[in-house]
């Protein structure tokens, strides 16, 4: 890497605010909006779906496991074209796929046919996840990049507390209330999509390619709507070193970091996609009537908007490793108080207290592991970690849908400590650049 790619990514990492568009924000917000909508939506429909297509629970929770492994696929076909292409190309082209898949699971005939849509929504879910994120920590400065992951995903929760609202008013009212759910979704994402014109390219990967003065016009004109709303601009830090070659000790070490993030976001993902997606019909099928289900589960996912607002308060000013294990801890305790007690008002009030920590776990988990990889692996070690944690995402309605109350959410509190015990070796990354990181 130059001197003088160096020296530009310096620049941009001694911003003090966000130096590009308010649209562009709102518009990356969008598409973690619909993304988690997409996770989740199927969830809320599964327990009508099942009487519609009169199917077991069991074959229905395929649709939800469908979803989940393209999730997978998509997140290593992003990663693919975003370091073969472009972030900003695979950003685009993530939102068209979704929104077919969406569309083709609101005119499912049957359970196959919307299995399969379903498993084509999830690559546009997943590409557009983990390229979304590698691209919001790289367009920020550096003690801006847990605020603004923060705030995408404030938006994406936003999308995952409205399924439950929409699904308690359209689902019992009308008979085709679950097709208009998934049409609301692929409309949404078309909208994203035709306002994505201009996007800025990755200063990171201008870097990677050494595209030295495409970079510096870049970061010049974050420099210059910087400047022009605060004036003079805080002194350059010291430059960071190089990414590591391929055969260094610290590459190899790497790898095994990558191994141990993937774990971990598996076990947490058992859980997570347990609440988020199971939980409907796990409550149903433990005595829990649809509409009192989703209307507690509703109430209880405020907390997924209110924790994703802490995130965006405390990801820069408190270090990311412990804030993740504390509040995974708390999110095994509020899980297993909602198994042993089993009332609703434990589902509301514990609930609530476990979505507040998936809000806050979600944002800073994405950050602090994109935090420990270069521009080089970045988006390949998202894909990977997020991409093999959703087969914990997808194991989980196989599992979990038949399991009494009790066990489920046992196993799901257990799943989250789990995760807390195997982050308790990870480092601090706090106020660092992604230079100094990597």
């Amino acid at each position: 890497m130059s001197t003088t790619i160096t020296a530009d990514l310096a620049r941009l990492d001694r911003l003090p605010r966000w130096p590009w568009s308010t649209g562009l924000l709102v518009n990356l917000g969008g598409s973690f909006f619909f993304a988690f909508f997409d996770i989740v939506v199927i969830g809320a429909a599964l327990p009508v779906i099942i009487t519609d297509f009169d199917v077991t629970a069991s074959a229905a929770a395929w649709a939800v496991t469908a979803s989940l492994l393209g999730l997978i696929v998509g997140e290593f076909a992003g990663a693919y074209l975003a370091t073969r292409k472009s972030r900003v190309f695979t950003l685009q082209t993530a939102l068209w796929v979704f929104s077919v898949g969406m569309l083709l699971s609101a005119c499912a005939p049957g359970l196959g046919w919307l299995i399969v849509a379903r498993f084509i929504a999830g690559i546009g879910t997943g590409a557009d996840i983990a390229v979304a994120v590698t691209y919001v920590s790289e367009i920020s400065p550096a003690r801006m990049r847990g605020k603004i992951t923060g705030f995408t995903t404030v938006c994406g929760y936003v999308g995952i507390a409205i399924v439950p609202i929409l699904a308690a008013i359209v689902l019992p009212a009308f008979t085709w209330g679950w097709r208009g759910l998934f049409v609301f979704g692929a409309l949404g994402a078309v909208l994203l999509v035709l306002t994505r014109r201009h996007m800025p390219s990755s200063p990171r990967l201008l870097a990677q390619r050494g595209e030295d003065r495409e970079l510096s016009a870049l970061i010049d004109q974050a420099e210059a709507r910087v400047r022009g709303k605060i004036g003079e601009l805080p002194p350059l830090a010291e430059p960071a070193p190089a990414e590591p070659s391929a055969d260094s000790p610290q590459h190899t070490r790497r790898w095994v970091l990558l191994a141990a993030f993937a774990i971990a976001w598996i076990f947490y993902y058992f859980g997570n996609y347990g609440w988020l997606v199971a939980a409907p019909t796990i409550l149903t099928q433990n005595g829990f009537g649809l509409a009192s289900s989703l209307a507690f589960i509703a109430i209880a996912n405020i907390g997924l908007v209110v924790g994703a607002v802490a995130s965006y308060l405390l990801s820069d000013r408190l270090e990311r490793k412990w804030l993740l294990i504390v509040a995974l801890v708390a999110w095994a305790l509020a899980l297993a108080a909602i198994g042993t007690i089993g009332t609703q008002g434990a589902v509301a009030t514990f609930g609530f207290v476990a979505a507040f920590t998936i809000g806050l776990v979600v944002p800073t988990f994405y950050t602090y592991t994109a935090e420990h990889f270069g521009s080089r692996m970045r988006p390949v070690s998202m894909a990977f970690t997020d991409g093999i944690g959703h087969l914990g995402a997808a194991a989980a309605p196989i599992v979990l849908i038949g399991m009494t109350m009790q066990n489920a959410f046992l196993a799901m509190a257990g799943s989250g400590l789990i995760a807390a015990v195997l982050l308790l070796r990870s480092r601090p990354t706090r106020g660092r650049t992604l230079e100094q990181l990597s």
